[in-house]
């Protein structure tokens, strides 16, 4: 038997996972590592840190799996996005890597904007401006570490840099690279006319392969510190979004999925990328080369869910961890058995501004319709289903280029009943739901080392795929939700000059002072 292994190299840590060459998940081991805030808006992690967390995942994935190391045929990595890591001509690292989250670049972003425009970057890249793409952080560091800029060999992502340690090549994949702003999503190569604006050197970016390209064999001494054998193939991989669509099962055209975390996306595959004249949605290249993935992610899915459990299940939490039941569950139960109140609530999931569909960083969470007869039950219901009418919103964004039949619910919230019954509802779409709801982005890792490694192809993803789930809509729920969902998309679009002056007040402290 031969095993594939696969790691998530994630915002908190890193996750090896191995697969039997038949799909079968046999274990996985975790291992943390720190992140640090420097400044306002600045969002770093040690790639020290990440590589010895590589390496004592691995390390302890073995131990307790007991499998012969001899037996690990390849190895592939899903990645966090859009972090930049500044490398010299042997590896060393310039800087602690500057990763997703940071959003120092913003004047790099408007400098970009003023000289091309929104619209132009927009059909080059296939997606939207925002400072916390790589190529606004490599142009930050150009403007302000200037000699860390001058010293930096490649700039490369998350996972290419562990890749770089396991077999010392300095490349990255084509769904990494739509990642950086800098890649241009029809020709799939770095854009000149965006690398030339923002002043970036163009050898200092990295050889661009495709995400099942076999990288070669482990370095000598790496095998030998990891225990693993010297002939196990390193597969490029893949950014974690394009690894999730792998592990949903969506690699053919109009296969689509649903992930479901602390944000939350709808992804569909397509054979081009299609241009959206709102920009709405943006498109990924996807690891079947060939094919690209136009999505819609919201900022605040699980994030909503878990922000009212804090507001108004917080002493319940306490309890529940003393009686050995994790609070959404205890929720998710209370939900169930708890009738729809005869007043519907509306909720906008706007914590954190929103990207898809509307793209607006002033937008805030907001319930409408509250009476004095309502309960801490019927605010969880709203915020559940105001998650998915803004999924909805997507849904139908995407539909207007690509035709969507079903989708694959993946991510924590999975585990949810209430989320698995509202969501099929409001969508008005059949819902699949796997086994390993929660894995994913490690089985779409180990998917593509089966691939780049040559043990199947992309038609051979549904063995590691089954089911445990298919929820058909139900038709009535589905035209209520609709009434609801008209009202949701008006209530958003009457509130957004609201919106806008109240973050006018927010953004002015002398105003802020006066009330």
């Amino acid at each position: 038997m031969k095993y594939l292994l696969a790691h998530d190299l994630g915002t908190t840590g890193d996750k090896a996972t191995l697969f039997s060459e038949t799909g079968n998940l046999v274990s996985s081991s975790f291992a943390a590592y720190n992140t640090y805030y420097p400044g306002p808006g600045m969002v770093e992690q040690s790639a020290e840190e990440w590589w010895v967390a590589f390496c004592r995942s691995t390390e302890d994935l073995i131990h307790r799996t007991g499998i012969d190391p001899q037996s690990i045929f390849a190895m592939s990595i899903s990645g966090q996005m859009m972090g930049m890591v500044s490398v010299d001509a042997t590896g060393n690292v310039l800087r602690r890597p500057i990763i997703w989250a940071d959003s120092r670049s913003g004047k790099q972003v408007r400098k970009l904007e003023s000289l091309i425009g929104l619209e132009e970057i927009y059909s080059i890249t296939g997606t939207r401006t925002t400072p916390t793409y790589q190529g606004f952080k490599i142009a930050w560091l150009k403007d302000n570490e200037p000699e860390a800029y001058r010293r930096t060999y490649k700039f490369l992502q998350a996972k290419d840099f562990i890749n770089m340690r396991l077999c010392g090549r300095f490349v990255t994949d084509q769904s990494d690279a739509v990642m950086t702003n800098l890649f241009d999503i029809n020709s799939l190569s770095w854009s000149s006319r965006i690398i030339d604006a923002l002043g970036i050197d163009r050898e200092k970016l990295p050889e661009i392969v495709s995400s099942t390209q076999n990288l070669g064999s482990l370095r000598p001494d790496v095998a030998q510190y990891l225990g693993l054998p010297r002939e196990c193939r390193v597969i490029a991989g893949a950014g974690d979004g394009c690894s999730a669509a792998v592990g949903a099962g969506a690699v053919e055209k109009g296969d689509a999925y649903l992930h479901l975390g602390s944000s939350s996306w709808i992804s569909v595959i397509s054979d081009n990328p299609p241009q959206d004249s709102l920009m709405r949605i943006f498109t990924g290249a996807h690891a079947v080369e060939g094919l690209y993935f136009p999505s819609g992610t919201m900022q605040a899915a699980g994030a909503s869910y878990g922000w009212i459990k804090d507001m108004l299940y917080h002493a319940e939490e306490a309890d529940r961890w003393e009686k050995n039941e994790n609070v959404f569950d205890y929720m998710d139960r209370i939900l169930m058995d708890t009738a729809r109140h005869r007043e519907p609530i509306l909720y906008l999931p706007y914590l954190l501004g929103e990207r898809s569909p509307v793209w607006n960083s002033d937008a805030r969470g907001t319930f409408i319709g509250l009476s004095a007869s309502h309960r801490r039950v019927d605010l969880v219901r709203a915020v559940i289903e105001g998650v998915c009418m803004n999924l909805k919103w997507i849904l139908d964004t995407l539909e207007s280029f690509v035709t969507i039949d079903e989708l694959r619910l993946t991510g924590g919230g999975a585990r949810s009943k209430n989320w698995r019954r509202i969501i099929p509802d409001v969508l008005g779409k059949t819902i699949r739901v796997p086994d390993n709801v929660e894995e994913s982005s490690s089985m779409g890792a180990a998917i593509i080392a089966g691939v780049g490694s040559g043990l199947f192809d992309f038609s051979q993803t549904k063995r590691f795929l089954k089911d445990d789930e298919i929820i058909e809509p139900k038709p009535e729920r589905h035209e209520a939700y609709m009434d609801l969902y008209g009202l949701f998309k008006e209530s958003y679009e009457l509130l957004k000059p609201v919106y806008e002056g109240l973050s006018e007040l927010r953004n002015d402290d002398s105003e802020a002072t006066k009330i």
